[in-house]
């Protein structure tokens, strides 16, 4: 059988062997085989890989990124153009989401450093005169939830990419139950992570509310979905009785 090897494939292509293998078991490469049992990819398999790489870098879901692999492979260009353009603006909607929510953060981490820099030097332990947040403790609404389907839109790589992200910066976080949701606590340390974690989230899941509240040197994320959609919240914010994914 005529056709290229995965490992010829992967330096044609500029693509990982690990990554090939994935997009095969994701279905956005298909791969023929020998009869020894190895991998054959046909030449159209590097244009293939191209198009992937395009949509990949366009930051769209592999669900998205599979459907249009399809449609490219299987339809005239003016199909492809015709899906490619809405999940494009969907895209660029939710871009412009984080941009809002990031740049309210990076208003309050500006804040937060200037009163940091006028406080004055004192050989004294910190007391509550101390916070470089002021007294006062302002809410920062991330994202809000809207009526959109109860569903994520990452693909099985990516959703766990996600989940372990969530794990990682919620390992020694005290969390608790809230009405419809979960709070958890964290140093402000971890505030602007958790910021633009909240906000990809909302890239794929949009039914999640999501917001911050700014406690001097501690700030609480909560996070509230519908109650349909309450066993993907105990995965993705699980409580410390509840099992993790």
């Amino acid at each position: 059988m005529d056709g290229m090897r995965i490992s010829e494939l992967s330096a044609r292509s500029g693509v990982p062997t690990s990554t090939l293998r994935y997009y095969e078991a994701e279905g956005l490469l298909p791969a023929e085989r020998a009869g020894n049992g190895y991998r054959v990819y046909g030449s159209a398999a590097v244009d293939r890989l191209a198009f992937i790489a395009q949509a990949k870098h366009l930051d769209l879901p592999l669900s998205s990124v599979r459907e249009l692999v399809d449609a490219w492979e299987s339809e005239p260009c003016q199909s492809v153009r015709a899906k490619y353009r809405p999940m494009l603006a969907e895209r660029a909607a939710q871009v412009d989401e984080r941009r809002v929510a990031l740049d309210a953060l990076r208003t309050t981490l500006t804040t937060a450093i200037e009163r940091l820099d006028a406080l004055p030097d004192r050989d004294q332990p910190c007391d509550a005169g101390c916070t470089f947040l002021g007294r006062a403790r302002p809410a920062l609404p991330i994202v809000s939830a809207r009526a959109e389907p109860i569903a994520c839109s990452l693909g099985s790589g990516d959703y766990s990419a996600r989940i372990e992200e969530w794990r990682d910066l919620l390992a020694d976080a005290p969390r608790v139950d809230v009405d419809g949701g979960v709070r958890a606590t964290l140093p402000t340390t971890t505030l602007e992570r958790a910021a633009a974690l909240a906000a990809a989230e909302q890239g794929c899941c949009a039914f999640y509310a999501i917001r911050i509240d700014l406690h001097g040197p501690t700030f609480d994320l909560t996070v509230t979905a519908p109650p349909e959609a309450a066993d993907m919240l105990a995965e993705l914010l699980p409580t410390t009785g509840s099992a993790a994914r």
